[in-house]
């Protein structure tokens, strides 16, 4: 798996910088593109050049990831210094963050594409760096998209057609980006992601990548994680471990009240061996989802002969009823519920669905 965008090279100190991207190795993850934000910086390629050292010092060894330097925000960038940020190799450069610069246009501004940022792009990629796409507004997009014959990249965003946002991608943008033979990566922003920031939840983010996958190939799409960089998270995500196998979600229905089931699937959709397995079909049986959770997070490893299919909770509902949530429901349902279990509001014992089948 690929992250295209993690702040961790700037926001951890090298001694905890180095384990975390051990770890994130073990769960899976062969590279993450590590970012130096410069908008708040006041000497930029001294910051770059910094974090630099620490990369080169890991390249190369099996125990870390690959690591690529990707610079966002090229605000600093001058006729005069643009050959000495070349010089220092990153692998990719967003050209604005959120405003405008003397670039080209930020999500957050209508200004295109300066005459200065078109000749900072044919420099930056004559050396072989990729643009990023991320940040820049539809106007800088698409003039972007007019002048560059390397596959598109949108390191970190969301998709404009499951929630609107300015850093989101319209449909026709991430087609293009398909198209080119370029790569997206997911981001894990709330505001990205659902209008209820505080209440964002993995349903949020699946939603998001049930959107890609019904649409665009699977291929395309890759996680822009923005891990320590951005203050808040969907629910019960915490790092790597929390989304490996998230990418393979299906949603194949959803419950009365309107909870998805999910699927997850491992390994190759072709394999000649299928094995099937589900949780949480008895609402009191509710710890079997939570065991099966948890092996999916351990990074199970297959027989290359073996797809496997989970199906995490097959009885959302009545688990949610079973662990006492009676309360969250309507009067109306909740009177339906008492009778049926005899007055009793204990439900700790209750095996059907909501309907009492």
């Amino acid at each position: 798996m690929i992250d295209l965008h993690n702040d961790a090279l700037l926001k951890l100190p090298s001694e905890q910088l180095l384990p975390y991207l051990q770890q994130a190795k073990t769960f899976g993850f062969n590279e993450i593109w590590l970012s130096v934000w410069t908008t708040e910086l006041n000497d930029p390629l001294s910051v770059i050049s910094e974090k630099k050292k620490i990369l080169d010092q890991i390249a190369g060894n099996p125990t870390y990831p690959i690591c690529r330097l990707h610079i966002e925000d090229a605000w600093f960038l001058t006729p005069d210094n643009i050959q000495q940020l070349i010089a220092l190799k990153p692998h990719s450069i967003g050209l604005t963050w959120n405003a405008t610069n003397c670039l080209a246009g930020g999500s957050e501004s209508h200004q295109g594409i300066t005459a200065w940022g078109y000749q900072a792009i044919k420099q930056l990629e004559s050396a072989g760096i990729q643009i990023d796409t991320a940040h820049l507004n539809r106007r800088s997009f698409w003039q972007f998209v007019r002048v560059t014959s390397r596959p598109l990249i949108c390191t970190h965003t969301a998709f404009a057609r499951v929630h609107r946002h300015q850093r989101n991608l319209t449909h026709r943008q991430i087609q293009t980006i398909v198209n080119s033979g370029g790569m997206i990566g997911l981001a894990l922003v709330p505001k990205f992601l659902t209008k209820n920031t505080l209440s964002c939840t993995v349903y949020d983010l699946i939603k998001h990548i049930a959107y890609f996958k019904r649409h665009f190939p699977l291929t395309n799409l890759n996680w822009g994680t923005d891990f320590y960089g951005t203050d808040l998270l969907p629910k019960n995500i915490n790092g790597y471990r929390d989304i490996i196998h998230l990418l393979s979600v299906q949603i194949i229905g959803y419950s009365v009240l309107h909870h998805p089931i999910l699927t997850y699937q491992i390994g190759k959709i072709d394999a000649p061996r299928r094995l099937l397995i589900t949780a949480g079909m008895h609402a009191r049986e509710w710890i079997g989802s939570l065991a099966l959770q948890t092996w999916l997070i351990q990074h199970p490893i297959l027989p290359n002969d073996l797809c496997l299919t989970a199906v995490v909770c097959c009885n959302p509902d009545g688990v949610n009823l079973a662990r006492a949530q009676l309360k969250q429901l309507s009067r109306r349902r909740q009177k339906f519920l008492l009778e049926t279990n005899n007055g009793s509001k204990n439900f700790s014992q209750w095996k059907a669905n909501i309907r009492a089948v």
